[in-house]
């Protein structure tokens, strides 16, 4: 049952998405924005099969939420989704990330074994607190960033004044992993943790910000996934508590009932027959471990820059790699682009912020690494009047040393190498 709400919440979350970015998964929807494959090879296109792919999209996932225990539906929604991101790359946004992952995790369920998939999911939830909180931990969010997420409300403006507000929000962040993982504290954070995602989702809100609204899908998901997930265990049925024997918590059992005993809960795990139940999968207990390990240890990398921004739980850190297409020469850009570079130029319209422009036509940013941002700025080039004097500026910062921010630049002549 806890598995079908979770389903069902991430299929509702991800209709909502894709009504939020529809210019993202149709591409015919956009106005100039290209596709970013993957693999740097773009794949054929045109206006009907785009069509298909997208409004595809749509049934696939109104189908998971029609039949969410249908594993095998569930295996090929996740598939439909990663051919979706190998055709552009900028689909592949955290919450993306973070609904395949999940899937991943229930696919890599074994028939008896939903206790170790629930804890899997917890440990899912708690890796995107932790990560969360710590990428937050510096003064590029608590000095920066926080200020202006204060500014939603007048109520919170005098807290943007005080840094460590910043910082005591990021540290909180971080304390709802242990808090939820923890059985004492979780009956407590089960209240806060969906109360601080109701919060976020005020202030990203017209009522708040008016801004990147489409993560409010997402922070719905989250909470309510956790107010799924780290529920009380439920008690069993008078007539099934008669029948298992006296002996009381793993003892022996009457007729074919199993109760299993873990640290956290005493939960009946399966009220099958013994016969019924499969023995642990070593390839799904492989692709748990290693989902986990993709939420939880490889993030790490990414403080040396060697993992991927969007992979790395750090929303709003801001301390991701930013992109800048440059122009040393006013209106550099052809006419056909004057519309964009008069609404998005600054510095005399000799500069262009990638995530802006994303932001206008794809309601997302573009996916944070350097080989997308290279596909985009070629793209740029090739519509460049006077590439010779255009690329792209990266700038790199280093999350405890402002001090330490590096800027890149690299010409058009040196990307379509």
């Amino acid at each position: 049952m806890k598995f079908s709400t979770t389903t069902r919440l991430i299929a509702l979350a991800l209709l909502a998405h894709l009504a939020l970015s529809w210019p993202l998964w149709q591409p015919g929807s956009r106005v100039l924005f290209p596709l970013l494959p993957a693999f740097g090879i773009p794949f054929p296109q045109n206006e009907i099969w785009a069509g298909i792919q997208a409004w595809g999209t749509v049934g696939f996932t109104l189908l998971l939420l029609w039949m969410p225990q249908r594993r095998w539906l569930m295996a090929a929604v996740t598939a439909w989704f990663l051919w979706m991101i190998v055709q552009d790359m900028n689909r592949l946004q955290p919450w993306m990330y973070f609904y395949l992952l999940a899937w991943g995790l229930l696919l890599a369920h074994t028939h008896g074994k939903e206790a170790g998939t629930q804890t899997a999911l917890r440990w899912l939830l708690a890796a995107v607190y932790a990560w969360g909180g710590f990428n937050k931990l510096t003064p590029y969010f608590a000095e920066d960033n926080f200020p202006w997420f204060c500014e939603a409300f007048f109520w919170t403006k005098p807290l943007g004044q005080w840094p460590a507000a910043g910082y005591g929000v990021a540290l909180v962040e971080l304390l709802f992993a242990p808090g939820l993982l923890w059985r004492v504290s979780r009956p407590a954070f089960r209240w806060i943790v969906p109360a601080f995602h109701l919060f976020i989702i005020v202030a990203l809100s017209p009522l708040g910000l008016d801004w990147n609204t489409v993560v409010i899908p997402w922070n719905v998901a989250m909470g309510g996934m956790v107010w799924v997930l780290f529920g009380p265990t439920p008690i069993l049925p008078t007539k099934v508590r008669d029948r298992l024997s006296p002996k009381g918590e793993g003892g022996l059992i009457a007729g074919n009932l199993e109760p299993v005993l873990i640290k956290d809960d005493l939960i009946l795990r399966n009220l099958a027959p013994r016969n019924a139940i499969k023995p642990p999968s070593p390839l799904g207990e492989g692709l748990g471990v290693g989902l986990l390990a993709l939420a939880w240890l490889l993030p790490a990398f990414n403080i040396f820059h060697l993992w991927p921004e969007p992979l790395s739980w750090k929303m709003y850190s801001n301390t991701q790699t930013e992109a800048t297409f440059y122009c040393n020469r006013m209106a550099d850009i052809s006419v056909e682009w004057e519309q964009l570079w008069d609404k998005h130029g600054f510095d005399g319209r000799r500069k262009l912020l990638l995530d802006d422009w994303a932001f206008d036509e794809l309601h997302v940013p573009v996916y944070n690494c350097r080989r997308t941002f290279l596909q985009t700025a070629r793209y740029l080039c090739e519509k460049s009047i006077h590439c010779d004097t255009s690329g792209l500026m990266l700038l790199t910062v280093n999350r405890w040393d402002k001090s330490a921010e590096k800027w890149e630049t690299i010409p058009c002549a040196q990307i379509a190498r």
